[in-house]
């Protein structure tokens, strides 16, 4: 990445004092020449591993992630500000002046860098370069009272790497660092502003965010879609063509007196999900009678190819991966969003990957050239087009600054030589592949659709042909799934014989539940929240119990419904997607110098949000169930009940309203309603291995009025 445009240190301070976080402090001492380098990264990992590299002069230790953040509870409240009514807080809502405080569990490791500082040479200020990162230096700058922090940032932990980050240095972006803390203020004033709403409407411990709130409604909508989902019935008629190789074809269309012309028959795209046809659809709606006689009459006939048509379709390689679609890959791997990115975070701290919080599926030149070189290496030269491909995002919020998630360095390894096991195993051959393959030739078929005609019945058989691999050598599960067939060689006007499969009655699907992939991909879609914020979003709605794994989906639980109902009603601002966009958008605009943090919250807080939350009304939702007539859920302070039949009754927890079905309504009404067993979920990663300790560990989350709040070592997540 090439370094951002920096102003002067003068329009720096101007920058630092209009945004609202300060200025840098003044220099203690002037520094020797000669002395070793100190150079201060996040995770005692990354350190160890940049350490090998450096080398004697230099000094590396970790920071453990923030140094300093909005206080964690009462006793962490500066004196001077606790008898400010809003100290509680930790931030000023009228100026937005936040209180930072080191906590204690950072005492020691200040202490220990305080101590390093004042010996080195020189301070290498080398965290994360995104915003959070960006945020950490700041704050490491202040407590180590450097007068002219200086930043040296890399995309990945290779000695070509961070030799050249050493002759890139530059000044700290206050931007980034004015954006950091205005995405740390919304999310606390959010968070303490509309949580005490839930506590007093729906009840018990619960929270509200910025991003989590936005992603629990897309979760909500799409339950409460499921609920109202009524099924249509339609049918497939189809018919083997006893070719060889034979085929399948399914009827289309059907003639009749009245239709000479032929309509279609219904399928499942025709209904709407209240299962009816939707309006201006003129298909045919067959009968159990009609399906069954069409069929009879089918069997045994030959039917007339009336149309062969053949085309050539190319399937072009996906881009490298971003932090989204890795999480949607690692699918296929059985892990969670939060399990692919702490192996990614591993990856990257040893070396193995580039940075893994990224939007942008961009190559530098260097990484084009080698993905090429590995393609050609596998499969020849011929593996290759004659330019590369070069890949841009189509999110509009995306910052192109960092690179897509590759490996590590100029040469690549491939994923037999690195001496990785398990899920880094896994992961690092996903993204191995994945970008080798970006940059290889399009895969190529022949696609034949061939039209018959028999009596009344016109059907219809699609095919596919691989004809030139292309990037399939290196992804053949790509195209995995697909339900194609060989077709024969066919010719207009040839006859052939069919044998009819019974007919097949089907009902319209309700929509699918998002699984983690899924959900991560509607975030992206609606710009809600940004890499870094994904995998903890799920974790915390999973955390919250808004959400369950059924399976692989994540099914809305009664306490989830409540709240995206309370919330839709009150604060509807939070749970448009939107909204949340353009609070994101607006985060991008501090970050690019475009506005200040102060103008950013004001717009955001106190003529928005602030605002609705003063008029929100502390009344306990009350939600009917559309699949369950005279059935609804009820918030009351003991938790969620099942009101039916004029009862009321407390409903289990582990009982998915979605799921529920009447007999088993009444059976909870009864007392004699009981949970199916079900087997734990597991709590370790996809290779067996314990779960790692996480650098970004989230501690528990109490009501602010108690005085406690949540805080992550890095403060990249939205405060709950």
């Amino acid at each position: 990445m090439s370094p951002r445009a920096m102003p002067s240190a003068d329009a720096a301070r101007r920058a630092a004092a209009d945004s609202g976080i300060g200025t840098v402090l003044p220099a203690r001492r002037h520094y020797a020449e000669g002395m070793a380098t100190l150079v201060i990264v996040e995770s005692p990992a990354k350190a160890r591993k940049i350490a090998g590299y450096l080398g004697r002069d230099y000094v590396v230790r970790a920071s453990l992630g923030h140094v300093r953040d909005l206080p964690g509870s009462k006793g962490e409240i500066p004196e001077r500000y606790r008898a400010e009514p809003w100290a509680a807080l930790g931030v000023n809502p009228q100026t937005f002046t936040p209180i930072y405080v080191v906590p204690a569990s950072k005492q020691a490791t200040v202490k220990e860098l305080r101590q390093l500082a004042a010996r080195a040479d020189r301070v290498l200020f080398a965290s994360d370069l995104d915003r959070e990162g960006e945020a950490i230096s700041y704050h490491l700058s202040r407590l180590l009272k450097v007068e002219r922090p200086t930043r040296m940032v890399f995309t990945e932990i290779t000695r070509e790497a961070l030799q050249a980050a050493l002759h890139t240095t530059r000044p700290l972006d206050l931007h980034l660092v004015a954006a950091q803390e205005a995405r740390r203020v919304i999310d606390r004033l959010v968070g303490y502003g509309v949580s005490p709403l839930l506590w007093g409407s729906v009840g018990g411990p619960l929270s509200a965010g910025r991003v989590q709130s936005a992603a629990l409604m897309l979760a909500a909508q799409r339950e409460m879609a499921r609920m109202r989902f009524r099924p249509a019935t339609f049918w497939s008629i189809r018919a083997d063509v006893l070719t060889r190789p034979k085929f399948t074809a399914t009827v289309t269309h059907v003639r009749s007196s009245e239709q000479p012309a032929g309509l279609p028959i219904a399928r499942a795209a025709d209904y709407t999900q209240d299962g009816v046809l939707k309006p201006g659809a003129r298909v045919l709606e067959m009968t159990d009678g009609q399906a069954r006689a069409l069929s009879a009459y089918l069997d045994g006939k030959e039917a007339t190819v009336t149309a062969v048509e053949v085309t050539e379709t190319r399937s072009r390689p996906a881009p490298p991966f971003i932090t989204s679609t890795l999480q949607q890959a690692g699918g296929r791997l059985k892990l969670s969003a939060k399990q692919v990115m702490d192996t990614a975070q591993r990856l990257y701290e040893g070396g193995f990957i580039t940075y893994m919080r990224t939007d942008s599926p961009a190559l530098s030149d260097e990484a084009l050239t080698e993905a090429r070189r590995e393609a050609a290496r596998l499969f020849g030269p011929g593996a290759v087009p004659a330019q590369p491909r070069q890949y841009a995002t189509r999110n509009r919020n995306a910052q192109e600054a960092h690179e897509a998630i590759r490996p590590a360095g100029t040469t690549w390894r491939a994923p037999e030589t690195v001496g990785l096991r398990g899920a880094e195993l896994d992961v690092y051959t996903l993204i191995y592949q994945r970008t080798v393959a970006s940059q290889m030739h399009d895969a190529v078929f022949d696609r034949t659709g061939v039209t018959l005609s028999c009596g009344a019945a016109t059907l219809g058989a699609q095919g596919r042909v691989l004809k030139e691999p292309g990037f399939l050598h290196l992804l053949q599960d790509e195209e995995e799934g697909r339900d194609d067939q060989r077709l024969p060689a066919l010719q207009q006007g040839q006859r052939v014989p069919l044998k009819a499969r019974p007919p097949e009655g089907k009902k319209t699907s309700a929509p699918t539940r998002f699984t983690e992939a899924t959900l991560v991909q509607a975030m992206e879609k609606a710009g809600i929240g940004r890499p870094s914020t994904y995998a903890q979003t799920l974790a915390t709605l999973q955390t919250r119990e808004y959400v369950r794994l059924t399976g692989r989906h994540l099914a809305v639980t009664a306490v989830g419904l409540l709240v995206a109902t309370y919330l839709a009603r009150q604060v509807p601002e939070m749970m448009q997607k939107d909204f949340t966009a353009t609070m994101e958008a607006g985060l991008d605009d501090v970050a690019a110098g475009n506005t200040t943090r102060v103008a950013y919250l004001t717009r955001f807080w106190t003529e928005g949000l602030a605002q609705t939350i003063r008029r929100a009304s502390r009344d306990a939702p009350n939600l009917p169930l559309p699949h369950l007539e005279g059935t609804r859920l009820r918030a009351t302070g003991s938790g969620p009940h099942l009101v039916r039949g004029g009862q009321s009754v407390p409903l289990p927890p582990a009982v998915i309203p979605a799921d529920l079905d009447g007999a088993q309504a009444d059976a909870i009404l009864q007392g004699t309603w009981t949970a199916k067993k079900a087997r734990p979920a597991p709590d370790r990663p996809a290779d067996g291995r314990a779960a790692p300790r996480q650098r970004r560990s989230t501690k528990g989350t109490a009501r602010p009025r108690q005085g406690a709040v949540s805080r992550t070592d890095r403060k990249d997540e939205p405060d709950t």
